[in-house]
């Protein structure tokens, strides 16, 4: 795993390589599968999540179009509460299982705490649901997608969202 350290100027130093690195060096290295840790030099704080933002927002800036526009404006608009919850469908999307194992074990702990459920049982219920033997078998590894497979859906991410703006607006004429 490449570690790379951020120091206060911004500039990225990839510690395994000796030298330092641009954000198009870092989106490289998740493509051919390196998993990376970016570290504040001074603090040690994990700038990882910041650091991979930066690189999807700077391939926005130099590809354009990635996230069509109506996309980010509606997420400014809307807030923090669906940015949480499209960060927590990110996270069900990247591991499900993990996810439905947290959401029984949340639910369960809010059972716990209304008095519906004692402590006892919901520790033996969540041992129960979420059991290794209830886990499927791994999923075969997913092929990337092609590039013109990939525009062929962002065209039609972009006719939906023009049909979603016409519906709006008949919408709001009526």
């Amino acid at each position: 795993m490449p570690l790379i350290k951020r120091y206060s100027n911004r500039k990225l130093y990839d510690v395994d390589a000796s030298a330092y690195v641009t954000l198009d060096d870092v989106a490289e290295m998740v493509r051919r599968g390196d998993e990376i840790k970016v570290v504040d030099y001074a603090s040690g704080a994990d700038l990882t999540a910041l650091t991979l933002t930066q690189v999807i927002f700077d391939q926005e800036k130099k590809l354009g179009g990635l996230l069509p526009q109506a996309i980010l404006t509606r997420l400014l608009r809307v807030g923090n509460s669906t940015l949480q919850t499209i960060r927590d469908g990110m996270m069900a999307f990247l591991d499900p299982i993990q996810y439905v194992e947290d959401e029984i074990r949340r639910r369960l702990a809010l059972l716990v705490e209304e008095g519906s459920i004692t402590t006892d049982e919901g520790q033996r219920l969540g041992d129960l649901l979420v059991a290794a033997r209830m886990r499927p078998a791994p999923l075969p590894p997913v092929e990337p997608a092609q590039p013109q497979e990939v525009a062929a859906l962002r065209g039609q991410v972009e006719q939906l969202e023009q049909e979603l703006e016409k519906l709006q607006a008949a919408q709001k004429q009526s």
